[in-house]
């Protein structure tokens, strides 16, 4: 079992991150780099968000597409479905730093519980260390969303 300290606040909506050293990585998920597409067609199409749409431009044009869909374990691009031992489900897509904010239910592969996870295959659990204390997740599915 892996541990892992993780904060529990995966946010589903689509904000654009700021410009800082994070962004240097310029590697996103297939899933990630086609939200972004879109948002940028929206962007472009509604005539918002001009800075927004050049910052989402620079990071496609920069970006290295990882895609390791149909692994049999978790990786970065998966989504990875779980369950409490108190029988809680929650679902995290692991995704790159540059894509936090972007991709729904998005946790950083540079997390905690991303790295608990990594790895891991169904019926697996894994153990993850937590404010409250320490918690064992199994994996209950795998898929790659696209």
């Amino acid at each position: 079992m892996s541990k892992a300290f993780t904060r529990e606040d995966a946010d589903a909506s689509f904000e654009l991150p700021q410009p800082s050293a994070r962004l240097s990585e310029a590697r996103l998920t297939a899933y990630g780099a086609r939200l972004v597409r879109e948002r940028l067609v929206e962007l472009e199409r509604t005539g918002n968000g001009s800075e927004s749409a050049t910052r989402l431009r620079v990071l496609l044009e920069r970006a290295e597409v990882v895609d390791p869909a149909g692994a049999d374990h978790a990786a970065i691009g998966a989504r990875v479905m779980t369950r409490s031992a108190s029988g809680v489900t929650r679902t995290v897509v692991i995704v790159t730093p540059d894509e936090v904010g972007l991709v729904p239910s998005a946790v950083s592969a540079a997390s905690p519980l991303a790295r608990a996870l990594l790895g891991a295959r169904v019926g697996e659990t894994v153990e993850v260390e937590l404010p409250r204390g320490s918690e064992e997740l199994t994996v209950t599915a795998i898929d790659w969303p696209s």
